[in-house]
C-alpha cells in the first residue's frame, strides 16, 4: 500500500505543498553578452554593429542593461527589398551546436527588425524613419549612436524559449550580396 502512495502523490501536485519543478522552456528575459561582426573573409562589409552591454542583474531581472556604441551603415540602404536570416547556435556540453534554429526572412528585412526586434529598433531607427522616410521601411546609411541607453530586448513573435546560452547571427543583404553579418552572444532566463 506504501509504495501506491508515492506515485500518487506525485501524480497530485495540489496535494503537495513543497515547490515545483522549474521547466526548461518558457516565458524568458533575454540578455546580450557579447556583440561582435561576423563578416566572411574578414571582409569589410557595408553594415556594422559596435556595440557594449552593461552585466546583467539577476537579481533585477526586470532591470534594462543599457547599451553604447552605434550601428554603422556605408553606401547601401536596408529596406524590404533585402532578404535577412537568423542562425541561431545552442551551447551545449560545453560546445556550440550551430544551426539550432534558422530563420529567413525572403523579404522585408526592413520590417522583420521592426517586428521581431522592437526594443533594438526603438532606440536605434526610430527617429531616423520618422524623419525620413514618410511610412517607407528604409534604413539609411549612417551612424547611429546611442550611449548607455536602455534597450528592451524583447522578441514579441517569440513568447517562449528553451532557457539557455545562444549566439544569434544576422546576415542581411541583396540577391548575392551580403550588406552585413552580426553576432550576438546571448542568454535567456525564466521570466519573474
Amino acid at each position: 500500500m506504501k509504495i501506491l502512495l508515492v506515485p500518487l502523490a506525485l501524480m497530485c501536485q495540489q496535494a503537495i505543498h513543497g515547490k515545483r519543478f522549474n521547466s526548461l522552456v518558457g516565458p524568458y528575459v533575454a540578455y546580450g553578452e557579447l556583440f561582435y561582426s561576423c563578416a566572411p573573409n574578414n571582409t569589410t562589409l557595408p553594415w556594422n554593429w559596435y556595440l557594449r552591454a552593461s552585466h546583467f542583474n539577476p537579481y533585477k531581472p526586470k532591470e534594462l542593461q543599457l547599451v553604447t556604441g552605434n550601428v554603422t551603415g556605408v553606401n547601401v540602404p536596408i529596406d524590404d527589398s533585402c532578404w535577412s536570416r537568423v542562425i541561431v547556435d545552442l551551447w551545449a556540453n560545453n560546445q556550440w551546436k550551430e544551426n539550432a534554429f534558422i530563420i529567413n526572412f525572403k523579404k522585408g528585412a526592413c520590417r522583420a527588425l521592426v517586428d521581431y526586434m522592437p526594443g533594438f529598433y526603438e532606440q536605434f531607427f526610430k527617429m531616423q524613419m520618422m524623419q525620413e522616410t514618410k511610412g517607407r521601411c528604409i534604413l539609411r546609411p549612417g551612424v547611429y549612436k546611442v550611449n548607455n541607453t536602455p534597450v528592451d530586448w524583447t522578441f514579441p513573435s517569440v513568447p517562449i524559449v528553451p532557457y539557455g546560452r545562444y549566439r544569434f547571427r544576422l546576415s542581411i543583404g541583396k540577391a548575392e550580396n551580403v550588406y552585413g553579418c552580426v553576432v550576438a552572444e546571448a542568454r535567456t532566463v525564466p521570466k519573474p
